[in-house]
């Protein structure tokens, strides 16, 4: 059978959803009952349907299915009116259609929907007696407009002397079949041609087809069976062998071919107990892809089977199954995007240009673009897909284009987004100093592939920009963090990287949390207390911690004589810093909103994080607002506060003013 052209593909493909005819609410099943109320749907009289008109072509819809849901078919306007129903004609000036045509058999049923030239080679054979007096059967009739469009070879066997078994018998099946009997999917009927079978599958939004030709009219009843009217002539899948014979056979698809040759992707193809829609690209799509990539595509098994793999989908979809758009997944699990165009079919950005090559084992669409897996593309054409100019940019200023198409290596990508959020300057000044502005980039990548899926929490993963430069990963509900970042869902793998998607650009901090309060003056008071109680030396240079740590002013509101007495007693002073120690790294982005995080501190008692206001701030234990943002550092992250934290270890503990610190109404006090 010949490949349809794109601009047929348009008309048949807004066939979309005519099946819907004399079905629920349609006009087959109880003629009588549709009679006894025949204006229940405002037609204006009585057994009238409603149908929607595509502009700009011939092609009509049954209302009862797509009036609420496709406004535009193929992205074509429709308009609606009022004809007879199915089985029912006019009468004179009389309103609607009151005359009810009574029931024919097979043949008389194809002369009466002026199925003609179907009629007359059935007449020819012995076709036309059987169909007249035997059965049930299910007739599938194409229109004549479909037979004229026949190749002369399926022309030629339309009208063939051989009267036992002339491919006119091949549209037909013994039984009654209405198309609600029909499968969902690939449900093969036994036809009148020598026991060939035809292959019938049912769509969304009422579409069905027989080897990918579409029935336009279902289920007009017959005294001896059913005619549904299709919209091409179909000939046995047999003839055109198994989907790896149809494309060797093609010269289209030489390029195709030796893919499949070269994985073992070509068995899979010859398999009649499955069947696949292949979506094979030509070869003049081949001819457009690198030379690297095509050279490896068709050289390596392992690159050409996952290239083919994104190509081939469970079951058979034929074009006119897509009427707007649909996503089908691959044999490798990524979801392509059908859509029906004004000028064809898409799939992706692919154009189908050769729809509907049927096969005994399903169906080929030929595509001119090749659809790559992320497997076969490097990094930086990843990166690029997803629009991250500003970091290749970077890596580009940086001389570290080829870095980042390294091997066994994954990347934390920052939007260009997050780089705008950054602060005023600090990119000039990045571009305007080598060293550093290579820093940056480096740590943002990390030997090896780093996915959720084996990546440990509460840990840090060594950058390419040093051994002492770290990124501090972290697990949560939210999803995996990097340093102050979370994780987008959107994680692209290729052969050689993984690439993560961030909002926030990593910046790297050798210093560590003791550095950070010695840089400080504001944090003396507690930078000294750390060393006091011998803590400062507890915090590892590797390891991973949170401080809550109480400025001076915060101390400074405390009973001057109680601090003296805890600071001069070393028991006392150990557990009041290890209150506003945490043993793990807590993040901000980590915080639920609204919501409490808490986490137990070294001391016992437990810290709560929670967002609070107008206007919004960071609180620690409901009373002591976080007065930085979350300062990381080598070994942890800081965060500055206004009040220290009560503690289970300190009950009498007092402010200057006498009020108990751990009591609830200092919490509603101005300090």
């Amino acid at each position: 059978m010949q490949s349809m052209t794109p601009a047929r593909l348009i008309t048949s493909a807004s066939h979309a959803l005519l099946v819907c005819l004399l079905l629920g609410g349609g006009v087959v099943g109880d003629r009588r009952k549709r009679q006894a109320q025949p204006l229940s749907n405002g037609a204006p009289g009585p057994n009238m349907c409603k149908i929607q008109h595509v502009v700009g072509s011939n092609d009509k819809y049954f209302t009862h299915c797509v009036a609420k849901h496709l406004k535009l078919i193929c992205e074509r306007p429709t308009y609606e009116r009022w004809e007879c129903c199915s089985g029912f004609t006019r009468k004179g000036r009389d309103p609607g259609c009151p005359v009810e045509k009574p029931l024919g058999n097979v043949m008389e049923t194809a002369k009466d929907l002026k199925l003609t030239r179907f009629v007359q080679l059935a007449e020819k054979s012995d076709l036309s007696f059987d169909l007249s007096n035997y059965g049930p059967y299910t007739a599938f009739i194409p229109t004549d407009e479909a037979i004229a469009a026949a190749s002369p070879r399926t022309a030629s066997a339309l009208s063939s002397s051989n009267t036992d078994h002339p491919l006119l018998s091949y549209h037909v099946a013994p039984g009654r079949l209405n198309i609600s009997t029909f499968r969902d999917r690939d449900q093969e009927l036994v036809t009148l041609h020598g026991g060939d079978k035809i292959r019938v599958n049912k769509y969304a939004y009422g579409v069905a087809t027989v080897n990918c030709a579409r029935i336009i009219r279902p289920d007009e009843l017959a005294t001896n069976g059913v005619v549904h009217v299709i919209d091409k002539v179909i000939t046995p899948l047999d003839v055109y062998g198994t989907l790896a014979e149809r494309v060797a056979a093609d010269d289209h698809f030489s390029q195709f071919n030796l893919a499949m040759l070269v994985s073992d992707m070509a068995n899979k193809l010859k398999a009649k107990k499955t069947s696949f829609t292949v979506l094979a690209p030509t070869d003049k799509a081949f001819a457009k892809l690198p030379r690297d990539v095509l050279t490896r595509i068709l050289s390596d098994a392992d690159t050409a089977e996952k290239v083919l793999e994104r190509h081939i989908i469970r079951g058979v979809y034929c074009a006119d199954a897509i009427v707007v758009s649909v996503g089908l997944k691959t044999l490798d699990n990524a979801r392509l995007l059908f859509r029906c165009k004004r000028d064809g079919l898409l799939v992706n950005d692919a154009r189908v240009v050769f729809p509907d090559m049927v096969a005994s084992n399903g169906v080929l669409h030929g595509i001119d673009t090749v659809l790559l897996p992320d497997y076969v593309k490097s990094a930086s054409d990843i990166l690029n897909e997803m629009s991250m100019e500003t970091f290749l940019e970077l890596a580009s200023m940086a001389g570290l284009n080829d870095t980042l198409d390294d091997s066994n290596v994954t990347i934390f990508s920052p939007t260009d987004t997050a780089f705008k959020a950054l602060p005023r300057g600090f990119l000039a000044a990045m571009k305007n100093n080598a060293s550093e502005l290579e820093k940056l980039i480096k740590y943002h990548t990390v030997s090896g592939r780093v996915t959720d899926e084996n990546v440990i929490g509460d840990t840090t993963l060594p950058t390419r920009a040093g051994l002492a430069l770290k990124v501090k990963v972290k697990i949560t509900r939210k999803g995996m963090t990097v340093d102050k970042a979370i994780v987008d869902s959107e994680t692209r793998e290729c052969k050689d990287a993984v690439i993560h998607k961030i909002h926030k650009v990593l910046v790297p901090t050798e210093k560590s949390l003791l550095q950070l309060l010695e840089d400080d003056p504001d944090m003396s008071e507690f930078l000294k207390m750390l060393h006091q109680s011998g803590i400062a030396e507890m915090l590892l240079p590797d390891g991973s911690y949170t401080l809550t740590a109480p400025n001076n002013r915060a101390f400074s509101k405390l009973n001057e004589k109680q601090l003296q007495k805890i600071i001069e007693n070393p028991i006392r002073l150990k557990k009041f810093v290890q209150r506003h120690v945490l043993p793990q790294v807590i993040l901000k982005c980590t915080i639920p909103d609204p919501g409490i995080y808490t986490m137990i501190s070294m001391q016992l008692d437990a810290t709560d994080f929670a967002f609070g206001g107008p206007p919004k701030k960071l609180y620690v234990n409901k009373h002591a607002v976080v007065v930085s943002d979350d300062i990381l550092a080598s070994n942890g992250v800081l965060y500055k506060i206004d009040h220290v934290l009560p503690c289970s270890c300190e009950p009498t503990l007092r402010t200057d003013r006498g009020h108990y610190i751990n009591d609830h109404r200092y919490r509603r006090l101005r300090y």
